[in-house]
C-alpha cells in the first residue's frame, strides 16, 4: 500500500462517515457570524441550516425586516466567502 496525503484520507473518511454536511452547516454557521458581525450576532437568538437554507432567528423585528429586504446580497456574500454555492435561501425569523 502506498502512502496517501493526510488530506485525502480525512476527506474519504468524512465522506464515508458522512460528515460533511455537517461540516459544512458549521462552516455556513460561522462564516454567517462573521459577516454579520457584533451589531447583528448581538440580536441574533438562533442560526441553523437545513437543505440549502441558512435560518436566522432574531429578537428584533426591525432588523428582521431589514435583512429579509437584503436577504439575496447577504446569500451572495455568504456563497463567496464561503468559495461555493452552498445556500440558496435565507430565511430570517
Amino acid at each position: 500500500m502506498n502512502p496517501r496525503p493526510l488530506g485525502a484520507v480525512l476527506k474519504e473518511v468524512i465522506e464515508r462517515l458522512g460528515l460533511k454536511s455537517r461540516i459544512e452547516a458549521a462552516q455556513v454557521v460561522e462564516t454567517w457570524a462573521a459577516l454579520a458581525g457584533p451589531q447583528i450576532n448581538r440580536v441574533t437568538d438562533a442560526v441553523w441550516v437545513r437543505d440549502g437554507t441558512l435560518y436566522v432567528k432574531l429578537t428584533s423585528a426591525a432588523w428582521r425586516h431589514t435583512l429579509h429586504l437584503q436577504r439575496e446580497q447577504w446569500r451572495l456574500r455568504l456563497n463567496e466567502a464561503l468559495g461555493k454555492p452552498l445556500i440558496q435561501e435565507i430565511v430570517f425569523r
